[in-house]
């Protein structure tokens, strides 16, 4: 009889964590789930954020009259949060240094660029004294830029930059000749920077063009490439 309690006892705690293996597995399955929606979702909000951004600076480009300003750094955007550069807060955790990313940009690198770093040759930057030279223009936590119900918690910052196919050797002007290939064309990157390192980027290249109206024409801005970069980011 206590054999067969013992057998009996044996079998109740067998089944007893085979159902308890099996409640751990559905719970795993779960929150891995839930986990990679929220993932998914996160990513997603950051990639908006970030077009978002192409669409302000697109918007403040058009108003600017001279865009040498712009591109030599003289001039921020309407959305900025203190002097361009330094460290910030990344809502959600985290930081991000702009002065070192300005300078990833500009040489590879995140310490100080000199001129010849951001005058040399590389696949990313072929055009030599024509190679981009990445200002601040706009930047700040994303939550700020306008009221949303439920904002994506990560920092915009968006970079300008003229158009290296215009070879007049002056990177921080657009040039005065309109001849010239890539006059009144600038590039501009927009990064997101969310929680745990996660990041988004996307880089367009906008075009200055006039929209007929009565007694003349009123300034617009065409987007004439888009794309999101990701082979760029770690």
């Amino acid at each position: 009889m206590n054999t067969q309690r013992g057998v009996a006892l044996i079998l109740v705690v067998l089944f007893t964590s085979f159902l308890s293996a099996i409640g751990l597995g559905l719970a795993l399955v779960v929150f891995m789930d839930r986990l990679a929606t929220g993932n998914v979702q996160g990513s997603v909000g950051m990639l908006y954020a970030a077009d978002a951004g192409i669409e302000l600076v697109a918007h403040d480009l058009a108003r600017a009259a001279d865009w040498d300003l712009v591109l030599s750094g003289g001039v921020p955007a309407s959305f900025t949060d203190g002097a361009a550069g330094g460290g910030r807060g990344i809502p959600g955790g985290g930081s991000v240094d702009l002065t070192a990313a300005s300078n990833l940009l500009n040489c590879g690198k995140a310490a100080a660029c000199t001129v010849a770093q951001m005058d040399a040759n590389s696949r990313e930057r072929p055009w030599g004294a024509n190679n981009p030279r990445w200002q601040l223009f706009a930047y700040g936590p994303f939550g700020e830029l306008t009221a949303f119900e439920r904002p994506t918690p990560c920092y915009l910052a968006v970079w300008v930059a003229d158009d290296g196919r215009e070879q007049d050797g002056d990177p921080l002007s657009d040039g005065a000749d309109e001849s010239r290939p890539g006059h009144g064309i600038v590039r501009v990157r927009a990064e997101v920077y969310g929680p745990r390192g996660s990041r988004r980027a996307v880089e367009a290249e906008l075009a200055r063009f006039c929209l007929p109206e009565a007694g003349g024409c009123r300034p617009g801005i065409r987007v004439q490439s888009w794309q999101e970069l990701r082979q760029t980011l770690p």
